[in-house]
C-alpha cells in the first residue's frame, strides 16, 4: 500500500479533505511540550510565546488549506490554489515541534527526525494542496459554468432594478415590474446551460436590461420621491413593449417554445425560492 495513491491522492486534488476537521484542537497536543520553556525567566516566556504564535500560524495555514481544498473540490473549473496554505502549515508545525524537541534533546538528528516525522504525519492527515487546474481543459464544462455566470449576471441585474422600485411604495407598478423581469428570465430560463445560446444573445439582453434601468431611474428621479399618473403609464407601456418584442424575437429563434408566460413565470419564482431556501 502506498503512502499517496496516485488515483486518490489529494494533492492531486481528486479526494476532498474532510469538512469538519478539528485542526484547533491540536493546539492541545503542545500545550506540555511548550511548559519545558516556562523556567521562570523572561527569554523562556518569550519562547513560549514565540512557538505559540508560530503554532497559531501554522494551524492558521491548515485551516485555510482545508477551506481552499473544499472548495477546489466543489467547483466544477478552478485553477489549482496560488499559495500551497495546507503545504506551508505542515512545515510551520514540523518546525515548532523541531524547535521543542532541541530543548530537551541536545542531539540535532533526533529533533530533526521528530520534526521530519512530524511533517510527513501532516502530509498523511490534511494531504497536499491541489497542485493541477480542475477542468480548465473541458469545453462543455467552461461553456456550462459561463452560461450559469451569465445567467446569474442577468438575474441580480433585474432583483436590483426591482430594489429601486421598492422605496415608492406603489405595489402594482412593482408587480407589473416584477411580471416583466420574471418573463426575461423565465425565457432565459429555458435555456440548455450546454449550448451557446445564452452567450449568443447575452449582449442584446443585456441592453434590454440597460435600457429598463434607464426607465427606472427616469421615473424614480423626482424631487418630492412620488411618481404621478402619466409618467407611471408611460413607464408601463414602455417596458412592456420592450418585454414583448424581446419574447417575441426569443420564440422565434426557439427560445421558451411550447410553454406560456405563466408557466415561465411560474418556474422561475420556484427556482428562486429554492435557491433562496438553500442560501
Amino acid at each position: 500500500m502506498r503512502l499517496f495513491d496516485n488515483k486518490r491522492s489529494t494533492a492531486l486534488g481528486k479526494v476532498a479533505p474532510a469538512e469538519d476537521v478539528p485542526v484547533g484542537f491540536m493546539v492541545l497536543a503542545t500545550c506540555p511540550l511548550i511548559l519545558w520553556l516556562l523556567d521562570g525567566t523572561v527569554a523562556g516566556f518569550a519562547s513560549a510565546v514565540l512557538i505559540i504564535a508560530l503554532f497559531g500560524i501554522g494551524l492558521l495555514c491548515l485551516s485555510v488549506g482545508q477551506k481552499a481544498h473544499i472548495a477546489y473540490d466543489t467547483a466544477e473549473i478552478t485553477p489549482r490554489p496560488k499559495i500551497p496554505f495546507k503545504l506551508i502549515g505542515s512545515t510551520i508545525v514540523a518546525l515548532v515541534v523541531g524547535l521543542l524537541a532541541t530543548t530537551k534533546i541536545p542531539v540535532a538528528a533526533i529533533p530533526l527526525v521528530i520534526a521530519l516525522s512530524t511533517f510527513i504525519l501532516c502530509l498523511i492527515s490534511f494531504g497536499l494542496d491541489p497542485m493541477r487546474d480542475k477542468g480548465m481543459d473541458n469545453p462543455a464544462a467552461k461553456l456550462r459554468v459561463i452560461n450559469t455566470a451569465l445567467y446569474q449576471d442577468f438575474d441580480d441585474r433585474c432583483e436590483a432594478l426591482l430594489e429601486v422600485l421598492e422605496p415608492l411604495g406603489d405595489d402594482d407598478l412593482y408587480g407589473r415590474t416584477r411580471v416583466v423581469v420574471d418573463t426575461i428570465m423565465g425565457l432565459l430560463g429555458t435555456i440548455d446551460a450546454d449550448t451557446p445560446v445564452l452567450q449568443r444573445i447575452a449582449p442584446k439582453v443585456s441592453q434590454l436590461i440597460d435600457k429598463l434601468h434607464l426607465e427606472v431611474t427616469a421615473l424614480t428621479n423626482t424631487s418630492d420621491g412620488t411618481v404621478s399618473a402619466f409618467p407611471r403609464r408611460k413607464f408601463l407601456v414602455k417596458i412592456q413593449t420592450l418585454v414583448d418584442a424581446f419574447e417575441a424575437r426569443a420564440r422565434q429563434h426557439g427560445i421558451g417554445q411550447g410553454r406560456d408566460n405563466f408557466e415561465l413565470q411560474t418556474d422561475l419564482l420556484l427556482t428562486r425560492m429554492n435557491r433562496y431556501r438553500a442560501a
